[in-house]
């Protein structure tokens, strides 16, 4: 029987767009002869109204003619080059940046798509100087880019700093014309960015203006440019036109100036801005309170990193690792134990606690809290420790005195493959130098470059501070000029290192030498280094130049003042203390504890114990001051002065504080200028219960004893040095053409031959006062300040001034007698003892005869 086929499917039989035979499919497994044919077959296609009529019943459908279909998507066949450029891109987003380089590099046939897709592959991974590699083939194989591709060559050129090829890049952006229209925004950021990152703001500036249209990405770039380039102002004033031109400063842009800000220092700028932010309506984020945070921190100002930190947490957002580890060194500096571990419990809760980072500052922390055992634990559970992590533990060992297991640290990090760098060798040469081991610190310092580490500026500058910090002032200088010699400059820590070792008498020339380098190495003048330029020409006998150095410093604060009323006090001029007391006032600024006691002093000085004992009353009611032992100490010299020594000891017995060894010292003083025995006998007892192993007390007491004989009772604790020598010889140093003598008491009998040259008898101590000073010359023979006197005069004739440093107090026939020298000889002689500064001229003395 024969099939009769429908109309239509009868048409399709005959049509040539069916095969004239397809296979079956096969029933079990994959087979590909049934898609090979397929592939290889005529297109067939349906139209809709086809596949629409195939439904209906046929006997209702009319009669149609077979149609010419077009052929299908699926079997249009596309040129290789395309297939291989979308095979680029397939492999690149499936991370096989091996296989899609294979790929482009056999390709025979290269267009602007496949180079397009083979360097956004490696820009997006961040390798830019493939994408410029590839960039610069690109153009010799005569491919140019579009102004899509071109950003992110820019963008490769920016972050590669390759200026050369930026500026090619850019005249081909202008002669292209990618740069002339609205539209080209993104094109002109990216030429922007680049000039900003090579370091030609100047360039970048001409783009800028040239831009037809700006968005918050081109103000971003321009005022990132200004803030790395040191230029705040132009920031700030950018700031300012991008609003004026209708612009409104996003998070970026905020984040850009604060954080620029906080990095140089100036953190009350970025305070201002951060307070512009939130007025302007834009939420602070966590990019914004860390860097603030972190600024804190670099800047040594731990309580305002720790408030920042605060105020964040309660503005809701959540801090991240950096802000955490900030936070953690924050409190590492001020040794905030409990905050620590509690921020160690916030960074376990966010899972931030195995970051190096915090683990680094975590061990910072503990090491500095005291707590080795903690800081060793977390140092061993960090997985991944770097050389910071090393670092901070040997320093942590190092600072509490473990010098041999910070040794031991020290040795094993080469066996974990952790090369030491100068901060290692620094930190070891450091913990030496602090722990008196002085030997073991230029040991190291010397060998250090042996082992490829070559010495920084901070290696010079802990043999200069440790040094000073023993007491090694001449050692400090001579490190100081080694230094030099090394063509090592010296930065702004070897100045304030090295100041202290001349703030004595012996050493005036030395600071003018310092202030000299300060100038020749163009180091800032700041407020630090002012301030103890102001103390070391004081201490050296120089106030003229002390008043110079605070005169030419613009930016005084209050321990600028308090440097240059000290410096009045110690040079005996009390009337010149209470005139900056009151400029200061006038400048407004608040005075504080130091200024007040320095005040104190100063009145009873100028015999205005009422005035002292005014603002004694009321400096807690006027300037928010309680009074603690330096007040005190001075209301006892005020009151001591006017001989109100009853009232004196009352005060003392009436303190909420337990009186210390500077106001036993006062009354004593005072006791002794006024020739009150029992006074003096009473604040000696009490001075070698504080001190009981202070050789200039125990000759105080042995001479009170001596004194007073059975009325009074010396110290048990004196008792065993009664009819032995006492401990220390006095001695005194003499700077005479630029060279230092010493002498001690006794030192020779022909030094009387050079007194008595001087034309000065051996003077009797007629005043009628105790002298409990020192033991009598009958005794011991000259004192040592005699002897320097004299050799200075004898010496150097045409010198007219004479510096003494003198360890222990200078007795009243020393006193008279080097103002008979100063008188008779037209010199000025200034003594330092460890009571005051005296300043011998015309016969008179600074201290007014009381000391």
């Amino acid at each position: 029987m024969e099939l009769v086929l429908p109309p239509f499917l009868s048409l399709l039989t005959k049509s040539h767009h069916l095969p004239p035979q397809l296979p079956s499919r096969p029933r079990h497994g994959r087979h590909q002869e049934p898609i090979k044919a397929v592939a290889q077959a005529p297109p067939f296609t349906l139209s809709l109204q086809e596949t629409r009529s195939a439904h209906v019943p046929h006997r209702a459908r009319p009669f149609q003619e077979p149609r010419t279909h077009q052929p299908s998507f699926f079997a249009r066949r596309e040129p290789r080059f395309v297939l291989e450029t979308k095979l680029i891109s397939f492999h690149s987003s499936a991370g096989r940046l091996d296989d899609a380089r294979k790929v482009f590099d056999g390709m025979s046939h290269r267009d602007l798509l496949a180079w397009s897709a083979i360097i956004g592959a490696y820009a997006t991974r961040g390798m830019f100087d493939e994408v410029l590699a590839l960039s610069m083939s690109m153009i010799r194989e005569g491919v140019l880019p579009d102004r899509f591709l071109i950003t992110r060559i820019f963008q490769a050129c920016a972050y590669a700093e390759d200026l050369e090829l930026g500026s090619v890049l850019h005249s081909m952006a202008i002669r292209r014309g990618f740069m002339g229209r609205v539209k080209d925004v993104p094109v002109g950021n990216s030429v922007l960015v680049m000039y900003v990152k090579c370091g030609e703001l100047g360039r970048a500036r001409g783009v800028f203006e040239k831009m037809r249209r700006r968005d918050l990405g081109t103000w971003n770039s321009m005022i990132f440019g200004c803030c790395r380039s040191c230029e705040w102002e132009e920031a700030r004033r950018l700031l300012e036109d991008m609003r004026q031109e209708g612009t409104e400063p996003g998070v970026v842009t905020w984040n850009t100036l604060i954080s620029s800000y906080a990095r140089s220092g100036d953190l009350d700028v970025a305070l201002e801005l951060l307070e512009q932010m939130e007025e302007s309506g834009v939420e602070p984020d966590v990019v914004t309170w860390t860097s603030l945070v972190s600024g804190f921190v670099h800047s040594d100002r731990g309580d305002e990193a720790l408030q920042c930190f605060i105020r964040m947490r309660l503005a809701g957002v959540e801090p991240n690792g950096m802000a955490i580890a900030c936070a953690i060194s924050a409190c590492a500096s001020l040794k905030l134990l409990n905050q620590g571990s509690e921020l160690h419990c916030h960074a376990i809760k966010i899972g931030s606690v195995n970051n190096v980072l915090s683990g680094n500052s975590l061990v910072d922390m503990y090491a500095k809290c005291g707590e080795l055992v903690a800081a060793c634990r977390i140092f061993n559970e960090i997985p991944e420790k770097d050389i910071f992590s090393w670092n901070s533990m040997v320093a942590g060992y190092a600072q509490a005195g473990y010098c041999g297991k910070a040794y031991e640290l020290f040795c094993k990090m080469e066996d974990y493959g952790i090369r030491r760098n100068v901060i290692t060798w620094n930190t070891m040469i450091s913990g030496y130098i602090r722990n008196g081991d002085d030997e073991r610190a230029f040991e190291l310092f010397k060998t250090m470059e042996g082992y490829g580490i070559k010495r920084d500026t901070a290696s010079w500058n802990i043999l200069i501070a440790g040094s000073v910090h023993n007491g090694y002032f001449d050692r400090a200088l001579r490190i100081f000029r080694q230094m030099q010699s090394a063509q090592m400059k010296p930065d702004y820590i070897t100045i304030l290192s090295i100041i202290p070792a001349f703030a004595n008498l012996v050493a005036a020339w030395k600071v003018r030498e310092i202030h000299a380098c300060i100038f020749h190495h163009n180091i800032e003048m700041d407020g630090k280094i002012a301030n103890a330029l102001i103390n070391a020409y004081a201490k050296s006998g120089d106030l003229a130049g002390a008043c110079a150095v605070f005169d030419r410093h613009s930016s005084r604060n209050i321990i600028s003042w308090n440097c240059i009323i000290a410096a009045h006090l110690l040079h005996g001029s009390p009337n010149k203390v209470l005139d900056y007391f009151f400029k200061m006032k006038q400048h407004f600024v608040l005075p504080d504890h130091t200024t007040l006691a320095s005040v104190i002093k100063a009145y009873g000085m100028e015999g205005m114990a009422s005035k002292g004992r005014e603002i004694f009353l009321n400096m807690d009611k006027l300037y928010n001051v309680t009074p603690d032992l330096d007040h005190y100490a001075a209301m006892v010299d005020l009151l001591g002065r006017s001989g109100k020594l009853q009232d004196a000891y009352e005060i003392i017995k009436g303190m909420p504080l337990t009186p210390n060894l500077t106001v036993w010292e006062a009354l004593l003083t005072s006791a002794i200028m006024h020739r009150n025995v029992r006074l003096a006998q009473l604040a000696a007892t009490e001075m070698s219960v504080i001190e009981p192993n202070d050789p200039r007390i125990q000759m105080v007491i042995s001479n009170l004893q001596d004194l007073a004989g059975k009325s009074f009772d010396a110290p048990k604790v004196m008792v065993h040095n009664k009819g032995r020598m006492l401990d220390g010889v006095e001695s005194c140093s003499v700077e005479i053409r630029n060279m230092v003598y010493f002498f001690s008491t006794g030192d020779s009998v022909a030094s009387e031959c050079i007194v008595t040259e001087l034309g000065l008898s051996m003077l009797d101590n007629g005043n009628g006062t105790l002298e409990v000073g020192e033991e009598m010359e009958e005794v011991v023979g000259f004192h040592c300040e005699k002897l320097a006197i004299a050799l200075a005069i004898s010496d150097s004739p045409h010198f007219r001034s004479i510096r003494i440093i003198k360890t222990a107090r200078m007795c009243n026939h020393c006193h008279t007698f080097a103002k008979l020298v100063s008188e008779k000889h037209g010199r000025q002689i200034l003594i330092k003892d460890p009571r005051c500064l005296h300043k011998f001229e015309n016969g008179n003395c600074s201290c007014d005869d009381y000391w």
